[in-house]
């Protein structure tokens, strides 16, 4: 629908993201790839879009949404990551959207404005859109979680 944009996933799994990029391929859609990895080590500097479906619930809810056991999750881990994610968004320039479905485990950092909220299957699918530059470590602040 957007031959103009690329589309890239991260995954920590290998298997997956072979079978995605096989997908893509039998699919025919160019502008799509998978990489395997941890999306914390990602630049995201090169992104202006984001796409957040619930990333971290296998840590937090254990094996009721396990994929696999092909990766290990804690509890803890749950929090480091939303924190990191928390923290990159925080960095990213205005006009950067961030598209979340069962959000990410906290709230846009400052800044963001809800621009579109509409009902899913079992949530809310929203569109946050960066409108003001907020820098500085309270933006990114402690999360309870």
């Amino acid at each position: 629908a957007t031959p103009t944009c690329e589309f890239v996933g991260v995954e920590w799994r290998p298997h997956l993201v072979t079978v995605a990029n096989k997908l893509a391929r039998d699919l025919a859609i160019p502008n799509v790839r998978f990489i395997c990895g941890d999306a914390l080590d990602v630049d995201w500097g090169g992104y202006d879009a984001f796409y957040l479906y619930n990333p971290f619930a296998e840590s937090l809810w254990g094996e009721t949404f396990k994929l696999d056991s092909t990766i290990d999750h804690e509890k803890h881990d749950f929090a480091s990551y939303v924190a990191g994610v928390r923290e990159r968004l925080a960095c990213a320039p205005v006009g950067t959207r961030i598209v979340t479905y069962h959000g990410y485990g906290a709230p846009p950092p400052l800044g963001y404005e809800l621009s579109v909220c509409e009902p899913g299957s079992s949530q809310l699918l929203e569109l946050w859109v960066k409108t003001t530059p907020i820098t500085g470590e309270w933006n990114t602040g402690a999360l309870e979680v």
